[in-house]
This record gives C-alpha cells, structure tokens and sequence, in this order.
C-alpha cells in the first residue's frame, strides 16, 4: 500500500497484514506441521526439529516469494524451495523430504491469513470497547440533555444527546459480541492436503490437525474448509456491518459540528501536543476546524462495502480448490480489516474529545419556534377543540410562527378559537399549550429510554438512576 493510501489510517494500520508478519505465519505453519507429524510418528522427531530450527531462523523476502509464486500461482512451491535452501544451508538437506508432508498451498496461506486476521482483531476490539465505553459514559451523562431528532435532515422532536449516544452505541455492543463468537469459529487452522481429505496423512491427519492447532493457538475444525467459506466470510462481514455503524457515527457527528449547527466539536487530536498544531485546520482558511477523525472515518468505511461485496462474489468456487475466485478473497481480505481498523481507531479518537454544547443544542430546538412540539400541541389542543380542528390551526398557525419569530405556544394561546372557550377552560389549555413545550417533559420519554438501553447493556455508569 503506497503512502498515499496510508495517509488518513492510523499508523497502527500499517503494521497489519504487512509482509514480514505473513510470511513468518506462514513459516510457523511448516514449523507446526512439522512438529506435530512428527508426534504423530509420520515424520522423524530430527528431521521435525531441523525444519522448525530452519524456519525460526528464516527471514523470507516477500517479493522474491510472490514473484516466484506467480508463474505456478501456488505460494508453497517456492516457499518449500527456500526453506529447502536453509535447511541445505544448515547441513540438514535431508529433512527437506519431510517438509510440507500432506499439505497444499491453501493450507499455508489460508492458516497464514488466519494468524494474521487473529493478530489485527485485537487492536480492534480494543478500540471498539474504548469507543463503546465513552458512548457509554455520554448515554448516562446527558441522558436527559435535549436536542433536535432530525428527520431527513429536517428538525422533527425533541429527543436526548444521551438517546443518541445510545442508539449509536447497541450496534457497536452487538458487533463486538458477534466479532468475538464468530472469531471463535472462524479463527481455525487450515490442513487438508490435495483435495481436502488429508490423505496424505491416513488416518493421523485429524490428530496432526488437532496438534497443529494446539501449537498455533487456533481452533481445529473437522475436515477443510478450502472452499468452504461461509464460517470464514461471516467474520469478514460483521467487520463490514461494523464498518457501517461507525459510518454512521461519524455522518452525525460530522453534521451536528457545522457551524450552522455547532452542537458538538472534535476536541485536540492525540497528536496535536507532538505536531505543535490544532487537528483539523485548513491550508487556505485558518479560522477553520475540520471534523478530521469524522473524515478519516468516513474515508475509511467508504471502500468497505466493495470489499464485502467482492467476498460474497468469491464464495462460488469450484469443486474442491478455487480456479480465481479464492485468489481474489486473499487479496482483499487483508484491506478490509484494514480499513475497518482505521475506521473504529478513528471514533474512539472522535469521542475521546469530544465537546458537547447543551446550550446550543437548547438554543437549536427554540429556534423552532415551537413547532417541534406540534404533536404535544397538537394532543392539548385537541381536548378543547377535537382532533381535526386542533391540527387544522396547527399547521395554519406553524408558518406563521416562523415567519414572525414568535412562539408557536404563544400564538395558540391568542388565537380566535381558544379566546372563545369559557375562562376556566380556556386558562386551562393555555398553560396545557406552554406545557407542552417545556423541555424537561419533551425530554423524559427519550431519557427514560436511554436507561431501559443502558440497564440492559448489564452495565451502570456513574449518575445511571
């Protein structure tokens, strides 16, 4: 990947799947191939030892490795060749007889791809936990802070900063929960030899496989599961869905910190202390502060969806061994997970500052003039006047209340049809009318949701009734 592409990752990003980690994967799966024949009695205990020896030893050149692989399109030929040429280098050419017994080149590099997408889901959850626990501490902080619920992009309710949190935070629960279950599935050694069958090994090939796993620390599946990807790709999907999530995030939070708007902020960047410099200014407007980790999560997310797309499209692999499509997942593969570590890195950087400002969000929901309580009026104006009429002076009324920078509340209360009523009555449907703007009743029911979610999330925050 060029610099370029590197450019709004994290710089943990470049460290994943990079090739040094690869191809020492694939020389710890000859190591335990080796090793574990050789307990089974398949291969001599020396000739096991010599090969682990020489892989431990082995810094493979990447390049030379894919540029040889490509002429046979199979990676174990001269991967053999060069562990081979170590194990000669070390007057232990015989042992090369014994090298890669059984096995085939899916079964290095699908377990390769496996070591390498266990080693990139850790910083992973890490970060996504980090995002989750500071939505969570947002959830119980503002519970009951009022803000616009926007509706295609239009004011509609009152709802909470702390729903919101909430709402963007169950997905992110969920995604970590299922990561975790599916790795414990998909996260399995690979070993089935020429069609999947082990025959190579007879009948000691479930037990090579379960020693296998044992030694690199995977699960031992039954059977190959060379093109059979669904357990495989599902992880890989859940890392999309996730992906999604955190789009999402970033989308609202990019748009509630417009100026228009300016109900959140970004705060200072980890970085900005070592750079002398404010994350998120402009090269030609220096007044400006970009929502930069929104951006880098935006950018991050964007070429997810491709990428899911492109692994269902290889799940149609032909009889017992991929003719393309196998070969197109490896290639991918590695991107997304990638991407999706740049992207949940990203928010947790986005929430970890974040600024929030009550008063704007206030002052927005009164710029309304009211009519984002149209319901609630709509329900006190009914009890005098009946349902069609109170919704008939409502929206006759609404435009006005705009226009005229008057509250909606206050313009009811003047209006010709509630004038008329008897005093008693009427004085009780004007307090009913103000009532029904108050912010502290139109934030209750979003509050009181926002704890149902949090209870249920089995944790409780400082300051959760």
């Amino acid at each position: 990947m060029n610099a370029f592409a590197h450019a709004l990752l994290p710089a943990a990003a470049r460290g994943l799947f990079d090739d040094a980690a690869l191809c020492r994967a694939m020389l710890d799966f000859e190591s335990a191939l080796a090793r574990a024949q050789a307990e089974e009695g398949l291969i001599p205990a020396d000739a096991a030892e010599a090969i682990a020896d020489a892989c431990a030893g082995l810094v493979l050149d990447a390049q030379a490795l894919t540029d040889a692989a490509r002429h046979g399109g199979a990676m174990a030929v001269p991967l053999v060749a060069m562990v081979t040429q170590a194990l000669q280098a070390r007057g232990a050419g015989d042992a090369a007889r014994h090298l890669h017994k059984g096995a085939t080149t899916q079964d290095v590099v699908d377990t390769a791809q496996v070591l390498m997408t266990r080693a990139a889901l850790a910083p992973l959850l890490a970060a996504l936990q980090e995002a989750i626990a500071l939505l969570r501490q947002q959830a119980a902080d503002h519970a009951r802070t009022p803000m616009l619920a926007r509706t295609l992009l239009q004011p509609a309710q009152v709802t909470s900063w702390g729903l919101k949190c909430a709402g963007w935070l169950l997905p992110l629960q969920r995604s970590h929960a299922r990561l975790q279950a599916l790795a414990a599935q998909a996260l399995a050694l690979q070993l089935g030899g020429a069609v999947g069958n082990r025959s190579a090994m007879g009948e000691a090939g479930e037990r090579v496989a379960a020693r296998m796993a044992a030694l690199l620390g995977l699960a031992a599946p039954v059977g190959s599961w060379h093109t059979q990807r669904d357990t495989w790709l599902r992880l890989g999907l859940e890392a999309a869905v996730l992906a999604g999530s955190l789009a999402k995030i970033a989308k609202d939070l990019a748009l509630l910190s417009q100026a228009e708007v300016d109900e959140v902020a970004e705060g200072p960047g980890p970085g900005d202390a070592a750079q002398g410099t404010a994350r998120g200014g402009s090269s030609a407007m220096p007044h400006k502060r970009n929502p930069v980790a929104c951006m880098q999560a935006i950018a991050a997310c964007a070429p997810v969806p491709g990428i899911a797309a492109t692994l269902l499209a290889t799940m149609a692999q032909a009889h017992e061994r991929a003719l393309g499509e196998w070969q197109a997942e490896v290639a991918v593969w590695p991107q997304l997970w990638i991407q999706v570590f740049g992207a949940t890195s990203a928010i947790r950087d986005a929430l970890a500052g974040l600024r929030v400002n009550a008063p704007r969000m206030a002052a927005n929901i009164g710029r309304t003039q009211g009519l984002v309580h149209s319901e609630s009026l709509t329900q006190a104006l009914a009890e005098a006047l009946g349902p069609q009429a109170a919704r008939a002076r409502i929206q006759a009324l609404g435009p006005q209340a705009v226009a005229t920078q008057t509250p909606l509340p206050d313009l009811l209360c003047a209006d010709a049809s509630v004038l008329a009523l008897p005093p008693e009555r009427r004085a009780a449907l004007q307090a009913a009318l103000h009532a029904a703007c108050d912010l502290d009743r139109a934030v209750e029911a979003s509050a009181r949701q926002c704890w149902q979610w949090l209870r249920e999330d089995g944790d409780h925050p400082a300051g959760l009734p």
